[in-house]
C-alpha cells in the first residue's frame, strides 16, 4: 500500500489579521477606527477562520498589506513566545513585518551601545580625577 504525505494548510484569516496588526503595534481600538467598526466587531473578525473578501479588503487596506497575504499566511503551530511587557502571546512565523521580538532585540542593542558610551565617559572621569590627585601630591 502506497502512502502519500499530505500537507494541510492552516490558514485562519482572523488570526492572520490579528498577527499582522500586533506585529505593526496597532491596538484593536485603533484598528476598529481604521476600518470603521467597533472594537468588539474587530475582535469577532479576528476570531473568524474565514472572512469575506469585502472585509478582508478593508483590513488589508488599513494594515497596508495585500488581501492575498492575509488569505495565504499560514499559522505556525506551537511556536509562541510570551511578551511579558504586555502580557500577551505573540505568534512567531515567517512574515514580512517587524515582529515585536525584532524590536526588542534592536532596543537591547541600543541599550548596550548607550551603556558602552557611558562607561567610556566614566573611564575618562576616573583618568581626569587620577591626574588631579597626582598633581596635589
Amino acid at each position: 500500500m502506497k502512502t502519500e504525505n499530505l500537507s494541510i494548510k492552516r490558514v485562519h484569516h482572523g488570526h492572520n489579521i490579528r498577527d499582522i496588526r500586533r506585529g505593526k503595534g496597532i491596538k484593536q481600538e485603533s484598528m476598529a477606527d481604521m476600518v470603521h467598526l467597533s472594537q468588539q466587531t474587530v475582535s469577532r473578525y479576528e476570531s473568524a477562520q474565514v472572512i469575506d473578501d469585502e472585509m478582508l479588503e478593508r483590513f488589508a487596506k488599513a494594515l497596508d498589506v495585500s488581501v492575498e497575504e492575509i488569505k495565504t499566511m499560514e499559522e505556525e503551530a506551537g511556536i509562541n513566545i510570551e511578551n511579558v511587557c504586555e502580557n500577551k502571546t505573540v505568534n512567531i512565523g515567517v512574515q514580512n513585518f517587524n515582529s515585536p521580538i525584532n524590536e526588542i532585540i534592536e532596543l537591547c542593542n541600543q541599550k548596550v551601545e548607550l551603556y558602552e558610551r557611558l562607561l567610556e565617559v566614566e573611564k575618562g572621569k576616573i583618568t581626569w580625577l587620577e591626574k588631579i590627585l597626582e598633581q596635589k601630591k
